[in-house]
């Protein structure tokens, strides 16, 4: 394959080498809030919170903040509260595009076993419902005490590793329908890394420990040896970069796969030297980064599939 440079800034080798994780079935989608059309961004629903609480502070774009100081000034300390009712005015309301284009119908087609997001919404398992497949999904445990009774709303795990035609869809950072699941405030997040940091250094984790493991052995195990699809992520922003490094966290470069990312901020696309400075800082880490609206890469990557069939 040639070298020359391609849409969005892209060698041919780079096309490929996605191109080949994806038809091989070996690439594991990563989705984040930047795929879900026609819900609020993170940084839209903490404006619109910090308005209606009076937010004090500056950085009236940091949802977490923001969230937290609405826990502790207008709900009483009372998180779940604030969940459930975000969960019902937000996520119960969003529907699921009907647009065959839109990335999460593209994935969908791709016959993949495991798609992973820090999305809320369960528009992944919609779009796999549509295609025929027969979807489970499950969240993170990483709000649960241990007592019996803190998993009652979370489903089974599926029995034996997902398939293309029974794939599972994991939410890291809960899901909607479970609203006490959802990392949403600072505390949440920082207990949600303890936790992770804590599964990471207990050893000999087996299936037997995923029901309170914050990432079950099989996601895990595949996160760790497969390339990875990020698509909906700033590359500003910390969630991205925690969970990546936590996820690679003690595998040597000789045990990293190659990565892509979707650089979807069009500020950021127009300054040469910030693209420069990401293109190196994520050349490190084996992150390709692919420069271009979310919509020209789902045309293209349905392209360039569509030719492998």
């Amino acid at each position: 394959m040639g070298h020359t440079r391609s849409l969005g800034g892209r060698s041919e080798r780079d096309w490929r080498n996605l191109v080949d994780s994806v038809a091989d079935k070996v690439c594991v989608p990563f989705l984040g809030a930047g795929v879900s059309q026609g819900l609020p961004t993170g940084t839209a629903l903490a404006k619109h919170w910090a308005e209606r609480i009076r937010y004090p502070y500056p950085d009236v774009h940091n949802l977490a903040g923001v969230m937290q100081y609405a826990v502790v000034m207008e709900f009483q300390h009372d998180a779940n509260r604030l969940k459930r009712e975000l969960a019902r005015t937000v996520f119960a309301q969003a529907a699921l595009t009907t647009d065959q284009l839109d990335i999460h119908h593209l994935l969908a087609r791709c016959d993949l076993p495991l798609y992973l997001t820090t999305n809320y919404d369960g528009f992944m398992v919609e779009a796999l419902r549509r295609k025929g497949k027969s979807p489970s999904w499950n969240v993170s445990p990483w709000y649960s005490s241990g007592v019996d009774d803190d998993d009652e709303r979370r489903p089974p795990l599926p029995e034996g590793e997902p398939t293309s035609q029974q794939p599972l869809v994991f939410h890291i950072h809960g899901r909607y329908t479970i609203p006490h699941s959802m990392v949403l405030t600072e505390d949440d997040y920082i207990d949600f890394h303890v936790k992770h940091v804590r599964d990471g250094m207990r050893k000999g984790l087996t299936p037997a420990d995923d029901r309170s493991s914050i990432i079950p052995s099989y996601v895990r195990a595949r996160l760790r040896r497969a390339p990875l699809l990020f698509v909906g992520y700033s590359l500003r922003d910390s969630t991205f970069w925690t969970l990546f490094k936590s996820l690679m966290l003690g595998l040597h470069d000789g045990q990293r796969s190659t990565h892509v990312c979707l650089q979807l901020d069009p500020a950021i696309r127009r300054k040469a030297s910030v693209r420069d400075y990401l293109e190196r800082r994520l050349g490190r880490q084996q992150i390709q980064i692919f420069w271009m609206p979310l919509e020209q890469f789902t045309t293209k990557l349905e392209e360039r599939l569509a030719e492998e069939r």
